[in-house]
């Protein structure tokens, strides 16, 4: 996938957590050998998943390892100082990356994103939308409500749902569960398009679990309208190598979906 990806040359690679399975510092240092031969941090955004985090201790630990990987335009996080959102501009782009993981008992996943950070999304939002800029937001958890289960959900999804009916966004990207999914959020004004993609190494027996990642291109019409196209690129099990995926309909090479208005 790493070399598949660099064939692409994408502006910004975003990697929505889960990094590690418990936070254990050989798998920080493997981590940012991988993000290495993806590219600079200028060109690699992470934001946290729940096994990075899962473990106490595990994030305060090693978040540093990952270090300008995890940071936005502004200052990166700190033990001491949690910073997220965190927001990098790429042209008339804003990606803005959140932080819903934390350490939980065993044989629980959920995340949450608590009210100071949902409050400071709202800000970003707003100011991002007030001049016309694209906003992108990573979350590892889906804030799809009944996709990921009791035990895995974002406990505080409908929070989040609110703010992005209020202030809107272009596109959602999560991770965390593994699987293919698209839909759009159906809140405020224009229904928000919401993207999760299966693990970069699984070979699941199911089609839908089987490893892809996916290309965004966001770009203005001369209405001034965003716009988004996207591919979606899977791993072939016979031809041993990452493929346009055509699928009914859904995610073909160059579909292209209005995001926004003025």
């Amino acid at each position: 996938m790493v070399a598949d990806i660099r064939r692409q040359n994408p502006d910004l690679v975003v990697v929505t957590g889960d990094l590690t399975h418990l936070g254990q510092r050989e798998e920080y240092l493997e981590a940012r050998r991988l993000l290495e031969g993806l590219g600079g941090p200028e060109q690699v955004l992470v934001i946290p998943g729940n096994h990075d985090a899962y473990v106490p201790g595990a994030w305060e630990n090693n978040f540093q390892l990952l270090g300008p990987y995890l940071a936005g335009d502004g200052p990166g996080p700190t033990a001491e100082s949690p910073v997220y959102p965190v927001v990098r501009f790429y042209g008339e782009v804003a990606v803005i990356g959140l932080n819903s993981a934390g350490p939980r008992p065993l044989w629980l996943a959920t995340g949450s994103l608590g009210p100071a950070q949902l409050a400071r999304l709202d800000e970003k939002l707003e100011c991002c939308g007030r001049h016309s800029q694209a906003r992108v937001v990573l979350v590892h958890h889906p804030p799809i409500p009944g996709v990921a289960g009791w035990r895995r959900r974002l406990s505080d999804e409908d929070a989040f749902l609110r703010v992005i009916a209020a202030r809107g966004a272009e596109l959602v990207l999560y991770g965390h569960i593994h699987r293919r999914r698209g839909i759009f959020l159906e809140v405020g004004d224009v229904p928000v398009p919401c993207f999760g993609v299966p693990a970069a190494a699984a070979l699941g027996r199911s089609p839908s679990r089987r490893a892809r990642y996916n290309i965004y291109r966001l770009f203005q019409t001369p209405e001034k309208r965003w716009r988004l196209d996207y591919v979606i690129r899977r791993w072939s099990v016979s031809d041993a190598e990452f493929r346009d995926e055509i699928y009914g309909g859904y995610g073909y090479p160059g579909m292209s979906l209005q995001v926004s208005g003025v």
